[in-house]
C-alpha cells in the first residue's frame, strides 16, 4: 500500500543481517513486554517508529493530489549489560563496539522498496536508562518516503 507508515521491520531485517553481535532484534511490541532493565536480553537492539511529518504541498503543484513526501523518524533502542563493575562503566565501554556496529548498517542506507526513499542519517543518541550493569540506548534516525499513488 503506497500510503502505509515507514515499515520498521525493513531495519531490523538490516540488523539481523549486518549486526550478528546482537542476541536479538524486535519491534515495540517486545519492548513494550520487558518491565525493567534486568528483563533484557544483551546484546540486543529494538527499533521503534518514533514519528512521521508529511511535508505540505503547494496547491496546484504537479503530483500534489496523489503524492506526498514523508519524514520518517525511527528509534534503535541497544540493551548491553556487564557484571564486571558495579558503576556501569563496563557496561559503557561494551556499548561502544555494538553501537558502532548498528551505526555502520545504518547510516547511509537507503531502506528497500519504498518510493522516494532516502539515506538514513544519524539525528540524536543518549541515555534512556541504566543501573550498575545494564544500559539502555537510544538513537534516532530519519529517513523519507513517499506517500500515496504514483499515479
Amino acid at each position: 500500500m503506497a500510503s502505509e507508515p515507514f515499515d520498521i521491520d525493513l531495519v531490523i531485517a538490516r540488523l539481523k543481517d549486518q549486526v550478528p553481535v546482537l542476541d536479538g532484534v524486535a519491534g515495540a511490541a517486545e519492548l513494550e513486554g520487558i518491565k525493567d532493565l534486568r528483563g533484557f536480553r544483551t546484546p540486543s537492539a529494538f527499533v521503534v517508529l518514533v514519528q512521521e511529518t508529511p511535508e505540505p504541498r503547494k496547491p496546484g503543484a504537479p503530483g500534489a493530489a496523489r503524492r506526498q513526501m514523508t519524514k520518517a523518524l525511527f528509534g534503535v533502542a541497544v540493551a548491553v549489560r556487564n557484571y564486571s563493575g558495579n558503576k556501569g562503566k563496563a557496561a559503557s565501554d561494551d556499548l561502544r563496539p555494538v553501537l558502532g556496529a548498528i551505526r555502520d548498517a545504518l547510516i547511509g542506507w537507503v531502506p528497500p522498496g519504498l518510493d522516494g526513499a532516502r539515506d538514513c542519517q544519524l539525528i540524536q543518541g543518549k541515555v534512556i536508562d541504566y543501573d550498575a550493569n545494564t544500559l539502555l540506548w537510544t538513537d534516532i534516525y530519519e529517513t523519507q518516503h513517499a506517500l500515496g499513488r504514483a499515479s
